[in-house]
């Protein structure tokens, strides 16, 4: 089975059907906040799911000195959120907005199966 790409805006979820384990990357999605606010994403997989308080992060994203954090995540405390991992079969991955008054904003995700 070939890499899946996944882009557009708003939530997004995938469910791993291949029959065998894939590389989930995330390489940018963003949480439109509203008011001046920071928004939260919540990343979920394998049942478990943590909350990013940004308004965007992803792999090899531009670095803006303005927000504390590592050169790939642009936010207050994305620190906990991860931009890779790994799905055995039959499990999910899914981007949610924290808050429904601030929706998430454009994504991008490639799904690569273990076998290429």
């Amino acid at each position: 089975m070939a890499s899946q790409v996944l882009s557009g805006t708003g939530n997004v979820s995938y469910t791993n059907n291949t029959g065998q384990n894939v590389r989930v990357i995330i390489n940018y999605c963003s949480n439109l906040g509203g008011g001046g606010f920071t928004g939260e994403i919540v990343i979920s997989w394998a049942g478990v799911s943590v909350t990013a308080t940004t308004t965007a992060f992803g792999r090899n994203l531009a670095f803006n000195p303005q927000y504390a954090g590592s050169t790939n995540m642009q936010g207050t405390n994305v620190a906990n959120a991860p931009t890779e991992l790994m799905l055995a079969p039959g499990q999910t991955f899914s981007l949610s907005a924290g808050r429904v008054d601030r929706p998430n904003g454009p994504y991008n995700i490639v799904v690569i199966p273990e076998a290429g």
